[in-house]
């Protein structure tokens, strides 16, 4: 039986500033979990990312909540003015540093800190959540510190290697980690998909080069078949699609790659969707 999908080669996706639902009035790091993640899928190109000011702007203007945003008809405007199809909404969902010292007149101290974050990806088109993520990281730091009291030097400071600029570093090299993780988890919900853009004999030209695939690559070929839409809502709902081959990257290029066709392709065509395999 034919899944059920809709295939672009480039997926448009904005993402929505992260909350911090935490509790934890002191971890600021909101801006910078969404700026990370923005910037982490940026780098592939497979993704074009709604720019910050632009999302914020059209936030303001519409004055859409995120809960709005599971109407159809508001996710579909969103969509439009946005130029997105995908929209990521996520949360901080833990943000703690605990920090455990032994002292005397020489203290040794360590901090640790760890970011746990979650995401939902929503298709604009429909309204529908299509899949959700989630990434966690931590970090941890030592730090020594001279009390000179202890030894009667009452007019020194004491003399610390943690301050609070670390501290706050500590927890930004955990928020990293958490986008990391959560970033390569979203790439599962986005495989890479593009088209046959000409074919001659058994060598087709794919429209994925340099940055995307390597020589070697193998990829799946399908024929995107009806638009199925829902009889009752209009919804539309995504696409047949049948496997009709598959091929090999052997050459590619800064803009597109060379592919060499398996036994059997003639059912494969210019305009089929290619898919990365697993």
């Amino acid at each position: 039986m034919p899944k059920i999908l809709y295939a672009s080669s480039v997926k448009d996706i904005a993402v929505l500033p992260f909350k911090n639902i935490t509790g934890n009035s002191g971890c600021n790091i909101e801006d910078s979990v969404t700026e990370m993640l923005m910037t982490e899928l940026a780098k592939n190109k497979n993704f074009h990312i709604v720019e910050r000011q632009r999302l914020t702007d059209i936030l303001k203007e519409t004055k859409l909540q995120m809960s709005g945003l599971t109407d159809p008809a508001n996710a579909l405007k969103f969509g439009k003015m946005t130029g997105a199809k995908y929209l990521i909404s996520g949360n901080i969902t833990l943000c703690a540093t605990e920090e455990s010292k032994s002292s005397f007149i020489i203290s040794y101290g360590k901090q640790k800190s760890n970011v746990e974050l979650k995401v939902r990806v929503i298709d604009l088109e429909t309204g529908i959540a299509i899949g959700g993520s989630e990434g966690k990281g931590s970090s941890d730091r030592s730090s020594t510190s001279f009390d000179p009291s202890v030894v009667g030097l009452n007019n020194l400071d004491n003399i610390s290697s943690g301050t609070k600029s670390e501290r706050a570093g500590i927890l930004v090299e955990a928020a990293s980690q958490a986008v990391t993780q959560l970033n390569n988890n979203l790439k599962a919900l986005f495989p890479l998909e593009g088209y046959i853009i000409k074919k001659d004999g058994d060598t087709v030209i794919i429209d994925i080069g340099k940055g995307l695939v390597s020589e070697g690559s193998r990829f799946e070929v399908f024929q995107m078949g009806e638009e199925l839409i829902h009889p009752v809502t209009k919804k539309k709902l995504g696409q047949e699609k049948t496997k009709v081959g598959e091929i090999t990257v052997d050459k590619v290029l800064d803009e597109f790659s060379y592919a060499k066709t398996t036994p059997g392709n003639e059912k494969i065509k210019v305009g089929n969707i290619v898919t990365l395999s697993k």
